[in-house]
């Protein structure tokens, strides 16, 4: 039997995307870091690193993991986020591709969850039991280490997500206090993110029967564009008139730029028309995006 045929990757706990924190005492609250969900398994001498999806990362993760067979002394199985940080301590997600190939020594992993130890399962512990054994395992957080515990928060979940938010962090993280692990999506776990808004391209358009019409927007990029999703048009009944008017005339061919196999039914336009979309923060892809307003030419 190998190392890994012992400990079996387990599939993550997926929170539930809600419009406002919960209030009580039965939850505690986390930032959400903006990074790639990570499960670190540290078997034996040896220590591997899984996508949310169970894909073996080990041989990307190499600092990072080296660290936590160090730093932790016992067979583990940690679930958490790894992230790069930028100058001011925030998470930076677009450095992460980037950090992962070229530079594995900015690396950080915060973890959040301990799921298993020395062969015990712990699924079926609380929440709050098994974060404070990750705790104690991981000891006080230290500059010069990757390995970090992600703090809680113990308190008004709304004052928490509105000091997250001034920050300009993505969002958090309530975990019901007493609840088990259970792997897939779960209301338990509830996700709270802060919304942004910019400026955009739009390169084509859908208004099919049956659904609300959207706009398809994309990023200037060194010169280029990169689709980055749908927006549906939250501007009074005037300005969306005058809007369609304007997407008519600007029909043409092709698209600017690739948009997916998705937008069979989209119509493609010159890409001159600049928007402000809101959107949610921390998404590599427009999510809940809305444009408020049509920029002038």
């Amino acid at each position: 039997m190998t190392d890994k045929d012992r400990s079996a990757f387990i599939p993550p706990c997926i929170p539930t995307l809600v419009d406002k924190p919960p209030e009580g005492d039965r939850w505690s609250h986390e930032i959400k870091y903006d990074g790639y969900r990570t499960q670190i398994h540290l078997i034996g001498r040896n220590a591997y690193g899984y996508t949310r999806n169970g894909h073996d990362w080990s041989n990307k993760y190499g600092s990072v993991l080296v660290a936590a067979r160090e730093t932790i002394r016992c067979d583990a199985i940690l679930d958490g986020e790894m992230v790069v940080q930028d100058e001011t301590g925030r998470s930076d997600f677009k450095k992460l591709a980037t950090a992962i190939r070229w530079e594995n020594a900015s690396l950080l992993f915060y973890a959040f969850d301990l799921l298993w130890v020395d062969g015990n399962d712990l699924y079926k512990v609380r929440c709050e039991e098994r974060r404070s054994r990750l705790e104690i395992l991981l000891g006080p957080n230290r500059p010069d280490t990757p390995i970090q515990f992600s703090q809680s928060f113990e308190g008004s979940g709304a004052e928490f997500f509105g000091a997250v938010e001034r920050m300009g962090l993505e969002g958090i993280v309530s975990k019901r206090r007493a609840s088990i692990y259970r792997s897939g999506p779960s209301k338990d776990w509830l996700k709270t993110k802060a919304y942004m808004t910019g400026e955009f391209v739009v390169i084509g358009y859908e208004r099919k029967r049956g659904d609300a019409p959207s706009l398809l927007l994309a990023q200037e990029t060194d010169s280029k564009l990169r689709y980055v999703g749908r927006a549906i048009p939250a501007i009074p009944q005037a300005q969306r008139d005058e809007l369609w008017k304007a997407m008519e005339f600007l029909h043409t061919s092709h698209f600017a730029t690739t948009i997916g196999a998705g937008n069979k039914a989209a119509v493609p336009v010159q890409p001159v028309l600049k928007v402000m979309a809101k959107h949610l923060r921390g998404e590599e892809k427009l999510r809940h995006a809305t444009v408020v307003e049509i920029l002038a030419p």
